[in-house]
């Protein structure tokens, strides 16, 4: 009789997939001293010819077994008795699994609080969370649709990455945030009103997290985005940037603000297309009155009243500007309608805070990937950092969707690979990495899932499309915001008039 014989005699209701695996890791275990002591080896039933059950396990050791099962046999086997049940929930078995949903993930993904922060109930609702919201994103009917009502004149929506916390930039200069996973979705002051604000003026906001702090933090800058109304110079229309910091944890957390900095820079007959922000870094894209584009890159810190310090890029005259994006290395990104091209950051100077003359000539390019049939139009609809690599998700002729990997090193080759296509044409909302939210015909709202990644070239990849009943997100004007997703839980964001919806595609699984 071998040693695991007696597993083959355990609890009819325990996942074939457990028990395979069971029985190997169950070898290993025998075979290695520190995990078994002798003693408890010779005492075990099958030396005396006996059969082992399951269960009969220590806890220790059925809690290494159930460190690599799946996520969805791990709910079944808390089914079969109270040990198992109550391994199941062990701090250990939901770490790893934490640790392994994080391992495959090609973007970075992390809990908003150190992992040693959270209890075991808490890491196992973080995993089966997003669990669902993979598996759930492809049904056709949202699980939960819930409303916030807005007593005020809001322009901008921005989530916070995770999908927790929600920030309202209001016509006064000042921002709100909402915790959505609170059931009443209170909102809370983070940044208090302009001293002085215009009412003429557009308030937008952007944020840059912090990657090197294990808990939640970010910088903010609140800026006005369209001067085209203005006559002169007015106030309330600085680049204000902001310290956001998460305190305490889990349902008694918030989120608190601290002003870093502030400084002018109205530019008159112009529209703020985009702004990245990256460290000491602020770069924005500026379309002017007469149709041309350039971008300015402040060392926001060094930067005042009296003295901008920054340079200034200037893209060719016939590109349509989208936005821009700061990357590693002292680089930066420009993606117009029809290309996208990869700038140096050159040394900063102290320049006169005025608007910069648009040369003849356009700046120096590192890197373009240009269409010259003009078949692409591009959309860039957000980034992606790791490690290596920035990633850009475009999208183009509203049904092929492309990451663009730009690596950290200036002197490697950025490369473009095609993520697939859809059957019909969209119009793209958000596009992340693996799920996508937009419209059809103005009337029919659709998710898309992307499971699979090929070279540009290669046979092209159909994109799985559900459909979403119109419930209360309706066609958007361009007086309100787009919608936006959290792609890490799937939830989906807009704002119709004074209401904001917030629309929910998991459930929870039954624990």
């Amino acid at each position: 009789m071998t040693n695991t014989d007696g597993l083959n005699a355990v609890e009819t209701d325990l996942p074939s997939s457990l028990l395979r695996y069971a029985n190997w890791r169950f070898d290993q275990l025998l075979n290695a001293d520190h995990w078994i002591p002798a003693s408890l080896i010779n005492a075990w039933p099958w030396k005396a010819k006996s059969r082992l059950r399951f269960s009969a396990l220590p806890s220790e050791v059925l809690a290494e077994i159930l460190k690599h099962v799946h996520w969805h046999d791990l709910l079944m086997v808390r089914q079969v008795c109270k040990q198992l049940n109550d391994v199941s929930r062990t701090r250990a078995v939901w770490t790893s699994q934490y640790q392994s949903y994080l391992a495959e993930k090609e973007f970075r993904l992390a809990a908003e609080a150190p992992i040693d922060m959270y209890s075991s109930a808490e890491l196992e609702s973080w995993v089966l969370q997003r669990r669902s919201a993979d598996k759930e994103w492809e049904i056709t009917n949202p699980v939960r649709e819930r409303s916030i009502f807005l007593d005020y004149k809001t322009y901008t929506l921005t989530m916070v990455p995770g999908g927790r916390w929600l920030l309202a930039a209001l016509s006064d200069g000042s921002v709100l945030c909402y915790d959505l996973e609170d059931p009443n979705m209170r909102s809370t002051v983070l940044t208090p009103p302009r001293d002085d604000p215009n009412g003429d003026l557009i308030y937008d906001l952007t944020v840059d997290i912090d990657q090197s702090n294990p808990t939640l933090s970010f910088c903010m800058v609140n800026y006005p985005s369209d001067y085209f109304n203005l006559a002169q110079p007015v106030t309330g229309s600085d680049l204000t940037i902001w310290r956001i910091n998460l305190r305490g944890h889990g349902s008694s957390a918030y989120l608190e603000a601290h002003f870093l900095h502030s400084f002018p820079a109205t530019e008159l007959s112009t529209t703020i297309l985009s702004v990245s922000l990256s460290g000491d870094l602020l770069a924005r894209l500026v379309y002017t009155s007469q149709f041309r584009s350039y971008i300015e890159v402040f060392d926001w810190r060094a930067s005042t009243a009296l003295v901008h310090r920054r340079t200034v890029i200037f893209p060719k005259r016939t590109e349509r500007p989208y936005s821009v994006v700061l990357l590693p290395g002292r680089q930066l990104a420009f993606v117009s309608i029809r290309n996208v091209t990869v700038y140096d950051i050159d040394i900063m100077a102290d320049d006169r805070p005025i608007a910069p003359i648009i040369p003849q000539s356009p700046s120096e390019v590192r890197w373009a990937l240009f269409d010259s049939d003009g078949d692409f139009v591009f959309q860039h609809h957000q980034s992606s950092l790791d490690t290596k690599a920035v990633t850009l998700v475009l999208t183009s002729n509203h049904r092929m969707i492309y990451h663009l990997t730009i690596p950290h090193n200036p002197d490697s080759t950025p490369h473009l690979v095609h993520h697939g296509k859809t059957t019909q044409e969209y119009c793209f909302y958000t596009v992340g990495r693996e799920k996508a939210f937009g419209e059809k015909d103005k009337s029919t709202l659709v998710k898309v899932g992307m499971a699979h990644e090929l070279d540009l070239g290669t046979t092209e990849c159909e994109l799985n499309v559900s459909r979403i009943p119109k419930m209360s997100l309706q066609s958007q004007s361009r007086y309100f915001p787009p919608p936006i997703l959290s792609e890490d839980i799937g939830r989906i964001v807009t704002k119709m008039d004074s209401h904001v919806f917030i629309l929910d595609t998991y459930r929870s699984p039954v624990m």
